[in-house]
Parts: structure tokens; C-alpha cells; sequence
């Protein structure tokens, strides 16, 4: 055997072992994201509170939990990816929603940059105001103003959370948040019966620039009159913790 045919030889065995071993690389890439991108366990279950579980006390197994199918990341021009919502429960018989919110490492580096800061803050820090808007009809008898902002026929509360904890895992930041909406003044069961809840967002804002008057950094819809409400089992952990509360 010629040595021209030898070096063919092994550069061909050198080639192949470098793409399967690239192919190897982006597999497991791959599974180290979707394992590593669920929620923390911390994250998982429904947190208690008073209002939760005296709803809990009542009603037991037959508490009532939806959510809906919306949009879980932001995707506008300005905020394309920064946050998602990973989970969200709306529980009428609590008058509560409570949600879990996730932003990536970068999101802080995106934040840096939007907000001309010196430096790329801290990943345990406190920095976003998350809060609910609330969007009700005004004039239930009239089907056509509901897409609009007419104080007139829309109107919208904000619901600051009664609680919120933190906790991260590998890249990703997360916060549970839970709203009490009687809070605001609202009933989430009579605005269900009564057909009047339009919407409710999920508006995400940087706490050294809060206005709400203008738009939030982030939002995400979590619940419109038009689409399906898909009901939500109490999991074993949700259980638990209630049952745990107060003892």
C-alpha cells in the first residue's frame, strides 16, 4: 500500500470520527437543554396561602384550576424572548392566579444594554415588577367594543401579587407569583359567571424605570374571553403543600 493511500485512509477515519463526534456533541446539547429547561421543584407546586387553603378546606378535590393555551414567551420586536410564563393557574373559588415567570441570563444582558447600565446586574437581584391587568366589559350588551381601549366600555385593574419567590436553575431565572384579586376589588368567579373578564396580561416592568402608564418591558396574555379554559388537577405536590400549610 502506497503511503498517498494510507493518508487517504486515515484522513477519511479522522474526518469521520470528527462528525460523529460532532453529532454526538449537538445530541447531547440538546438533551442537556430539555432536561435542564423544566421548572425547579421549588416552582412546581401551587404556594398556599390563607385564601388558597380555605378554598382548599371547602371544596377539596373538587377545587376548581384552569389555564389557557396562550402565547408563553414574549415576542415583539423589543423584548423577543426575554420572559415566558411556564405555568399559570387561575383558581376562582381562592379568587387567585398564580403564575410562574422565567427569563434566561441573557435577558439580563438585554436589560444592561436597553437601559444604558454600567454593568450587567446581579442575577439574584430584584429587578422586575410583575404585576396583572385585569381587563373587564363595561357594556356586556354591546359584543363589538371588547377589542378596543375605550374607557368607556373596557376597564383595567392592576393586581400587584400578594407573594413572590425566587429560585434559578443553570441559565434560567424564576419567579412564582401569587395574585389575590380581591386585592383590586375583583371576584374572579362572578366576573366568570357573569361573562364579564375579557382578558388578563402579565406585564413585566424594570423596577428603576416603573410607569404605568406606558407600555411594559414584557407581556404576556394569560387568559381572553375567546379561547378554551382547560382544566388543571391539584398534582401531589399541590396537595401537600396545602395540606402542610399551617401545621
Amino acid at each position: 500500500m502506497s503511503r498517498v493511500s494510507r493518508g487517504f485512509r486515515i484522513t477519511g477515519r479522522v474526518i469521520k470520527y470528527l462528525f460523529f463526534t460532532l453529532i454526538f456533541a449537538v445530541i447531547a446539547l440538546l438533551l442537556w437543554r430539555i432536561f435542564s429547561s423544566g421548572d425547579p421543584k421549588t416552582m412546581k407546586a401551587l404556594t398556599p396561602n390563607d385564601k388558597l387553603c380555605a378554598a382548599y378546606e371547602e371544596h377539596g378535590e373538587d377545587l376548581t384550576l384552569f389555564r389557557q393555551e396562550q402565547k408563553s414567551i414574549t415576542s415583539g420586536k423589543d423584548n423577543y424572548g426575554y420572559f415566558s410564563v411556564t405555568s399559570c393557574v387561575f383558581i376562582p373559588e381562592a379568587n387567585q392566579i398564580q403564575i410562574v415567570v422565567r427569563y434566561n441570563n441573557s435577558t439580563l444582558r438585554a436589560l444592561s444594554e436597553d437601559f444604558r447600565l454600567s454593568e450587567v446586574p446581579d442575577r439574584e437581584a430584584e429587578l422586575f415588577d410583575i404585576s396583572l391587568t385585569v381587563a373587564t366589559d363595561l357594556t356586556p350588551e354591546i359584543t363589538d367594543d371588547n377589542a378596543g381601549n375605550d374607557p368607556a366600555s373596557v376597564a383595567f385593574t392592576r393586581v400587584h401579587p400578594a407573594s413572590v419567590s425566587a429560585d434559578t436553575k443553570n441559565l434560567y431565572n424564576y419567579r412564582r407569583l401569587v395574585f389575590d384579586l380581591d386585592t383590586a376589588g375583583l371576584s374572579l368567579d362572578e366576573l366568570l359567571e357573569d361573562g364579564l373578564l375579557l382578558a388578563v396580561y402579565a406585564d413585566v416592568y424594570y423596577n428603576q424605570a416603573i410607569d404605568y402608564q406606558e407600555y411594559a418591558y414584557g407581556t404576556l396574555c394569560l387568559y381572553d374571553y375567546l379561547s378554551e379554559k382547560i382544566d388543571v388537577k391539584l398534582s401531589s405536590a399541590d396537595r401537600k403543600a396545602l395540606e402542610a400549610y399551617g401545621e
